[in-house]
């Protein structure tokens, strides 16, 4: 049995028969079966019910197959690792990262770029949770850097640095030339927040719920770019990353601090606790991490 053999045999099994698999493949149909049918012959049981109509799996196929997926996704993994550690002198990291980090991460690249000129920075904005994961476990990315504590197994993060979530209104709102704004004071304005599955979204929510408030809900969206152009527009008002805006808040906006422990978060650096990293690579990820 080698993987060529369980690839044609998931091919078979996603595309729901041999012609199809055969065509993906690019293979003869008969090629295909004699593939299959000589590693039936190694394993010693039958994987496929066939008719004349379609192939099912047998009860000891879908065990097969579950075990042979999980086979060729480390396979997809290991290929990756091979070529990575081949270009180790002269390749690429790959980053994920949340829009806030875009005012701290010059400094971090600036540092790498004049340390290994070589190496080449790809930044892949990934938000979501889901998407964060993924990604690492894919290969996608070397690392990400989120505001979510991601508590798996296989996943290790490391705190950086804390952020300040605040409210962001139009300059001219009736709260702008207010000092001290509080949460009570906009819990009746319409608010923009980021959309289900977003850790920004949960500490607003979290925030609004800790003192007894509802939030008034106008708007979802994804970036904070969105959020922070239909604030200018006057739409309503939001509570985004104080780092997202930088030194230069723009005169169209103003921004209040509230006082609520759950608009204060964590920013992580996570990864995959076993995967080998060139040393390139992981120069990088200690660096961001406030080592060398």
């Amino acid at each position: 049995m080698d993987i060529k053999q369980l690839r044609y045999f998931k091919a078979v099994v996603t595309e729901g028969g041999f012609s199809g698999a055969a065509a993906k493949l690019h293979l003869s149909q008969p090629s295909l079966s004699k593939a299959i049918r000589t590693l039936e012959g190694q394993i010693g049981f039958q994987l496929f019910e066939r008719t004349t109509k379609r192939v099912d799996l047998t009860e000891s196929g879908r065990v097969f197959y579950e075990r042979a997926v999980k086979v060729l996704a480390e396979m997809d993994i290991f290929e990756k690792e091979v070529i990575e550690v081949k270009a180790a002198g002269s390749g690429e990291v790959r980053l994920g990262m949340i829009e806030s980090v875009k005012n701290w991460i010059p400094d971090v690249l600036g540092w790498y770029r004049t340390a290994y000129p070589d190496m080449r920075v790809v930044l892949k904005e990934v938000l979501g949770r889901a998407d964060i994961e993924y990604a690492l476990r894919n290969h996608d990315v070397h690392a990400c850097l989120t505001n979510e504590r991601i508590d798996e197994p296989d996943i290790v993060t490391q705190p950086l640095y804390t952020e300040k979530l605040v409210l962001v209104m139009h300059a001219e709102h009736r709260l702008a030339s207010q000092p001290d704004v509080r949460l009570a004071d906009v819990a009746e304005e319409p608010f923009i927040i980021t959309g289900k599955g977003f850790q920004t979204r949960s500490n607003i929510l979290q925030a609004f719920e800790e003192e007894g408030l509802e939030l008034n809900l106008c708007c979802d969206a994804d970036r904070f770019e969105t959020i922070l152009t239909l604030v200018e527009a006057g739409i309503g008002v939001s509570i985004i990353p104080r780092n997202y805006l930088g030194e230069s808040v723009p005169d169209t906006v103003a921004i209040r601090e509230l006082a609520s422990a759950s608009l204060d978060r964590t920013v992580y650096l996570a990864s995959i606790r076993s995967r080998y990293r060139p040393p390139a690579v992981e120069a990088l990820l200690r660096r961001m991490g406030g080592e060398g």
